[in-house]
């Protein structure tokens, strides 16, 4: 039996590469959905009341986000109506206490759960000093029960990785998956830019830095190369270049700080940006900047820079050479070599502030971007979001084979199972009768057997021994399908008109062979005839009726069937079920579509497409 997941993902803010994702993966025709708290620009609207409005917002994250993480899981476990679906929570470190709340609630949810791992704690808050050993020593205990009983764990880049399994162990279902960007978003421009803005950059060569610039970002080398690299310049190489700060944290306000205004000719603060000036920004950008601080090296993976690649800009980053960062720059990622590295630019060490107002010289001549087109253009490929989201799509879907039937589904399956013993062992004790009448005409009429016995597959195509009375006589010789009219006769016609023939078959249901309703079995033979589509019939025990027997019987043909039958597999509950029974009684009642409209029985299926079943 094939699960199909049910993405739900969360961040406390949304937007962003999580967004192209669930977008990504709803084009795919999988089912996905994204659940911020705030807005990009009401997160940052929040942060901008001062000290109240931040630490108010950041409560509110902590606290009341999980919440709604924990209240949103059981909601999608608890409903009726999808049985193949298996709602997947995939919780960020947006706030870093999600995924222990998702993981620590899932005996309440019973959802699978992936955490993405966005940002290491306690790591940044060790890198920042902002953290007391009792408190490391909590987030370490914590990050590992977290790891190991999470159904997969995603990292954004290798280096992340290894230091985090290093320290917290490793979980069996673990993803590297980068968090990209679209390069069709980029595509177009949305002539959004500030007028004057636009009219200042003109023909320079723009150098920008979109993001945030905070405790994990190297702002002291880019201090204090800028400023080298700028007095360096002659008059007319000064007015050839430009660098746009569209960017938010302290490091900002260090930097304004550090230059005031002197150099406000050729250095443009803009602040954080909504997507379309953004977008249009990074177009106009020739080189994106990136920072990392040393002690961040496996902490994090900046993702702006994954969206200046899809807008076609090299990248100058200060950075660890033992980073995510810069095995993304360099082309270090052993998966993707060909060859030889394609670079997309270059990573400066932090402290290195030469090398940065060289690495900015080389980058500011005609020529300097034209030697990084190719890896520039390599590194967006491999890294759009169309990508990474097969990633994405391997990882969930190994995640719904494996995480526990949600609640509604165990509730439907036991109510079911419930519904099929009470009536099979009701039916056969108060129908005794009619089945000792039955059997003895048929053996009058037909003489014996009296039961017709064959192997029939059912749930996940296991054969199982299938028991009817017999309604035609005996074949002599090979049996043709074609033939059936022959050897059904009058009485055998009236026991399959009033379904009487199938009244053993109560015998089935109450074995767990087969239910009341779903698919009717068919031959083993089928198995191998059907498309992958049709198989999904399979995901269901066989019924006794079914929602193809209560729409038309043997009056459709074999593709119309198999559509109804899929769809009961893909949308079964127990409203669904109960006017399925409801329906058979007009059904049987009527005697509509005993019979197929060119033979007395089915003609025999000789398949749609020549594929196994199941593939």
């Amino acid at each position: 039996m094939i699960f199909s997941p049910v993405a739900k993902m969360f961040s406390s803010v949304g937007g962003g590469p999580l967004q192209r994702v669930v977008e990504t993966l709803r084009s795919r025709g999988a089912a996905a959905s994204l659940h911020p708290s705030w807005s990009p620009e009401s997160w940052r609207a929040a942060f901008s009341r001062g000290t109240l409005g931040r630490w108010g917002t950041r409560l509110a994250a902590l606290a009341g986000y999980p919440l709604k993480v924990v209240v949103e899981g059981v909601k999608a476990s608890v409903r009726f109506g999808a049985p193949l679906e298996k709602p997947i929570l995939v919780v960020t470190t947006n706030p870093f206490v999600l995924p222990y709340a998702a993981v620590l609630t899932k005996p309440l949810h019973r959802c699978g759960v992936v955490v993405l791992m966005y940002d290491m704690y306690p790591d940044a808050l060790e890198a920042a000093g902002m953290t007391k050993p009792w408190l490391s020593r909590i987030l370490t205990v914590a990050n590992r029960l977290t790891i190991a009983r999470a159904d997969a764990v995603v990292y954004l880049g290798d280096v992340m990785r290894r230091s985090a399994e290093a320290r917290y162990g490793a979980n069996p279902k673990t993803y590297t998956i980068a968090n990209g960007a679209l390069v069709s978003e980029f595509a177009a421009g949305h002539d959004a830019l500030d007028p004057e803005l636009k009219a200042w950059m003109g023909d320079r060569c723009i150098f920008s830095y979109v993001g945030n610039m905070g405790l994990m970002h190297d702002v002291e080398t880019l201090k204090q190369a800028l400023p080298a690299f700028i007095d360096g310049l002659s008059a007319s190489e000064r007015a050839g270049v430009g660098f746009v700060f569209a960017a938010s944290g302290g490091g900002v306000a260090a930097l304004k700080a550090a230059w005031g205004d002197k150099f406000a000719d050729i250095v443009r603060f803009i602040g954080p940006q909504a997507d379309a000036p953004w977008s249009d920004l990074l177009r106009r950008t020739d080189v994106a900047l990136a920072t990392l601080a040393d002690r961040a090296r496996a902490t994090c993976a900046p993702s702006k820079v994954y969206s200046a690649l899809a807008a076609g800009c090299a990248l100058i980053a200060v950075g660890p050479k033992d980073s995510d960062l810069a095995e993304l720059i360099e082309d270090r990622v052993a998966a993707f070599h060909s060859d030889r590295p394609m670079p997309c630019g270059v990573v400066v060490t932090p402290g290195d502030v030469q090398g940065l107002v060289e690495a900015l010289h080389a980058f500011s001549k005609s020529r300097g971007v034209s030697a990084y087109v190719r890896g520039v253009a390599l590194a967006a490929e491999r890294y759009d979001i169309t990508e990474t989201t097969k990633i994405w799509q391997k990882c969930l879907g190994d995640v719904a084979q494996e995480t526990r039937l949600p609640w509604g589904t165990t509730l439907y399956r036991g109510l079911k199972r419930g519904l099929d013993v009470s009536a099979a062992g009701f039916g056969l004790a108060v129908l005794w009768p009619v089945l000792a009448a039955t059997a003895l005409g048929v053996r009058c009429k037909l003489g014996a057997p009296v039961t017709f016995r064959q192997q029939r597959p059912g749930l996940d195509g296991k054969p199982f021994e299938l028991i009817k009375f017999r309604s035609m006589r005996v074949a002599s010789g090979t049996i043709d399908a074609a033939r059936d009219g022959e050897r059904l006769t009058a009485f055998g016609k009236k026991i399959r008109a009033l379904s009487l023939d199938e009244l053993p078959t109560l015998w089935n249901v109450l074995r767990g062979d087969m239910t009341l309703v779903g698919p009717r079995p068919l031959l083993m033979a089928y198995l191998d005839r059907y498309s992958a589509h049709q198989a999904r019939r399979q995901w269901a025990k066989p019924g006794i009726t079914g929602w193809a027997q209560v729409n038309g019987r043997n009056a459709l043909s074999w593709p119309e069937k198999f559509d109804l039958d899929v769809w009961y597999v893909e949308h079964a509950s127990p409203l669904l079920d109960i006017k399925i029974l409801l329906k058979t009684i007009t059904t049987v009642l009527s005697r509509r579509g005993v019979a197929h409209a060119a033979s007395a029985t089915m003609p025999e299926f000789m398949g749609a497409a020549h594929t196994r079943w199941g593939s």
